[in-house]
This record gives C-alpha cells, sequence and structure tokens, in this order.
C-alpha cells in the first residue's frame, strides 16, 4: 500500500508499518522494544520504520486523551456556519484561536463549516452561541445539534484504512 508523502511523494507501507500504527493507536506510550516484539522485528528495524512514518507525517504526534467530564466540560455541541464569501480566512484564523472549539471541518452542501465545541452545561453553550460565535468573522448564521451520548470518538484509523483496502480489493 502507498500514501502521499506531504515531504517527499509517495511512501509505500506494507503489513509492518500497518501493524505498528495499530499497536501505537492503541498504546503509544510502549517501548520499541514491546512494539518490536508483538509486530515480528528486532528493535532497530521497528525504531526505523516509526522515524520514517514520524518524518513523512504518517504519524503527527502522541498526546494523552483527555476525558472532557473530568475537566468539567459534560457537554458537547456540533455547529453547522454558513459565513459570508471571501471571509474564509478570517474565520479561520478565529476558529484557531478559539478556545472552546475543538475541531473544524469544511464542509460540502448546506454551510460552510462544521465545529465541534465542549462547554460545561447547556448555559454555557448558550452564552458561547450568543456572545462568542456570533461575532467571529463573516457568519451568518449557524444551526446547533447538542450531543446526548457519545458511541465511538476517535477510532484507529488503521482500522479504516484496512477496511478501505479491502473495499478496494472487492
Amino acid at each position: 500500500m502507498s500514501f502521499k508523502s506531504k515531504n517527499i511523494g509517495t511512501i509505500y507501507m506494507d503489513n509492518f508499518d500497518y501493524a505498528i500504527l495499530r499497536l501505537l493507536e492503541a498504546d503509544g506510550r510502549q517501548s520499541y522494544v514491546g512494539l518490536a516484539e508483538q509486530v515480528g522485528l528486532s528493535k532497530t528495524p521497528c525504531w526505523a520504520r516509526v522515524q520514517a512514518m514520524e518524518k513523512e507525517g504518517v504519524i503527527r504526534g502522541y498526546r494523552a486523551v483527555v476525558d472532557p467530564a473530568a475537566l468539567g466540560l459534560g457537554l458537547t455541541a456540533f455547529i453547522q456556519v454558513s459565513i459570508e464569501f471571501g471571509s474564509h480566512a478570517a474565520f479561520e484564523a478565529a476558529v484557531v484561536a478559539h478556545p472552546a472549539i475543538t475541531e473544524c471541518f469544511t464542509t460540502a452542501g448546506d454551510g460552510d463549516y462544521l465545529l465541534r465545541v465542549a462547554t460545561s452545561d447547556v448555559g454555557a453553550l448558550d452564552s458561547l452561541l450568543r456572545e462568542d460565535l456570533c461575532l467571529l468573522p463573516g457568519v451568518q448564521r449557524f444551526s446547533t445539534k447538542i450531543c446526548l451520548k457519545t458511541i465511538k470518538d476517535g477510532g484507529p484509523l488503521t482500522r479504516t484504512a484496512e477496511f478501505a483496502r479491502r473495499a478496494a480489493r472487492r
């Protein structure tokens, strides 16, 4: 399997690379020795593969997954935003700088962007919408959906890629 690298073009990945990624997605803190043992390589080739995938942007980083509720952020909402033509750069810069907006996606169809926000409760969400988001550059209108329960969050991308590879072979 190959992918387009941000840095040098097309990179070829084999089953060892996918196995390494699958294991790192499950536990990014494991040692190279443990990782190598699980995929059937020695430590040095395993380390070299991880380093190459980091260099090429396949692995973009490592982080702790924090429970929002543990930080008092018990409400997640998705906000579809339509903006004025020509305001995209200013809107995107404001979104990147806003701490309550945890994710932002450009979309096709109704609306221009989909935002994911985290707040403490409905009152805080109302304040965010009325006092902050409506003032972002170019905002014409928005529609909000409140998340009642998260069923799946941050699923492993290696499983998605493997599913896509199998589907392409059909």
